[in-house]
Parts: structure tokens; C-alpha cells; sequence
């Protein structure tokens, strides 16, 4: 199967997110990237389940993306969100062939997708997201899960991010905490640029829904975990946790000691 698609905007249809409260654009504080704003303790940790897909028979959506890649991407993508005190790390990625499927004919309409996904496979205790060679769209929130375009295109804006593809993980991992889009084109939720501003309002109502899954915790709470591990001499799961949190952005005391501690 050949796919010639376009690198079109973020699409819309079958996004699923929350109403925006009335008062979500009373404060248009625009918060920047560049460092943490959240103190350690107050930062929601969120685990992430990376999909990299290879289909023999379709180049189109097969990612040519490597776990050395998702390492980098997955590192902007924190820059970004450490604005909101939110911090993605990868619980495993997982390299797979989708399930055999047959796309849908409405023009935009990118349901077909969630067709590709192997159910083995999925997390149901994490965000899921699928990176694919080339789609009818830069990026798509579905619900269940996230797709990527590696191919994706953006417009550039003043202080954007330099790469597409941590800027369309950003902004699909807005949709699915609960974040519409929003047209002001150096904002993380405008479609199609390589902007990613928050407002005030919007960093709390990521906050708040991420808040709602049971699988997302806070940073000290991991971390109290880690050393009663490690107290108990459970070593490998221990330097897991540590691991794992070592990559949030900083150099608060707490992230000083989890880097010394992750380190074999």
C-alpha cells in the first residue's frame, strides 16, 4: 500500500478533551521553556508507552525513528512541559508491526489509525504513543492513544522549539490532558507551529486532569519509593525509579541526589 499524504495541521476530528472552563483566557500570562518554574516535590510524573511502528508491506508507516531518537525527543518534550511541572518518561518502547486494517474513506477522518494498534502490546496505565513514518495529519489525540508524524511540518514562530517532532508530541499530549486548541500561533496548542507558550489557566488544567490518573504520580512519591527499595536491597528496581527521574529537568538538591544514586 502506497500512501501519498500531505503534512497537514493537527487534526481535530475525533480529539477528545474536556470543555474549557469560562474563565480560561482571563490570564494570558504566556510561561516560557527554558527552566522549571515547579519545585521537585510539586512536579506530576507521567509514564509514557512508545510505540515505534514497522510495517514491511507500507514504508508510509514505518518509523525510521530509533530509541536513540525518542531519548532526544523525549527530552524537548520535558523542556516544554517542565513549565507546567509535568514530566513524561518512557516505561518501555516497543518496536512492533501494526495489525492488518483497512483505512477509512471520509476525507480527514483518522479513526482508521486506532486500527493499526496491536492490543498485546498496549498500556492502559500510560499514555500511548505511536510514532508512524507518514499520515494525513501532523499529529492526532484519539482517545486511546497518540499518533505521530515523523514527517510532520511546521511553521516556524519567534522562540519556537527547533524540531517538529517534540513539539507534536507536546502539543498531542496537551490534547490528552484535557488542553483544546488555542490560535495564538507561539502557544503550544496552536495548530501548526512550532510555538510552545502556555498560559496560566492552561497549566492548570493539565494539572488537573493529570491529577485524575491513578497512574500519574508525584515526583516525591517515586522517589520515596526508590529508597525504600533501595533500603530493602532491591537494587535493580531502585536505580529503575531513580533512573527514570533523573531526566526531569534541573538541578534542585533532590534531582542531584537521584542522578548520584541512578548512576551504576
Amino acid at each position: 500500500m502506497k500512501l501519498l499524504l500531505p503534512h497537514l495541521t493537527c487534526a481535530i476530528l475525533a480529539v477528545i478533551h474536556l470543555a474549557v472552563p469560562a474563565n480560561a483566557q482571563t490570564s494570558e500570562k504566556a510561561v516560557g521553556t527554558s527552566v522549571a518554574d515547579f519545585a521537585f516535590e510539586k512536579t506530576l510524573v507521567a509514564p509514557l508507552r512508545i510505540h515505534l511502528l514497522n510495517a514491511a508491506e507500507s514504508p508510509a508507516l514505518s518509523t525510521t525513528l530509533t530509541e536513540t531518537d525518542i531519548t532526544r525527543i523525549l527530552n524537548k518534550v520535558n523542556r516544554v512541559w517542565s513549565r507546567a511541572g509535568i514530566f513524561f518518561y518512557a516505561e518501555s518502547v516497543v518496536r512492533e508491526a501494526p495489525v492488518a486494517f483497512t483505512p477509512l474513506k471520509q476525507t480527514g477522518d483518522l479513526r482508521w489509525l486506532l486500527g493499526l494498534i496491536p492490543e498485546s502490546s498496549y498500556n492502559g496505565e500510560a499514555f500511548n504513543v505511536y510514532y508512524i513514518k507518514e499520515f494525513d495529519a501532523n499529529g492526532v489525540f484519539l482517545g486511546k492513544a497518540i499518533f505521530v508524524n515523523e514527517s510532520a511540518a511546521l511553521n516556524a514562530v519567534e522562540g519556537g522549539i527547533d524540531e517538529p517532532i517534540p513539539r507534536v508530541t507536546s502539543h498531542e499530549l496537551g490534547h490528552a490532558l484535557s488542553l483544546p486548541h488555542r490560535q495564538d500561533r507561539t502557544n503550544l496548542m496552536a495548530s501548526g507551529t512550532t510555538g510552545t507558550l502556555f498560559n496560566e489557566n492552561e497549566i492548570a488544567l493539565a494539572r488537573e486532569r493529570a491529577a485524575q490518573f491513578s497512574w500519574i504520580k508525584p515526583a516525591s512519591e517515586l522517589l520515596a519509593k526508590a529508597d525504600t527499595l533501595q533500603m530493602e536491597g532491591r537494587a535493580d528496581e531502585s536505580r529503575t525509579l531513580y533512573s527514570r527521574l533523573a531526566a526531569m529537568p534541573g538541578e534542585s538538591e533532590p534531582l542531584l541526589r537521584i542522578r548520584r544514586l541512578a548512576t551504576p
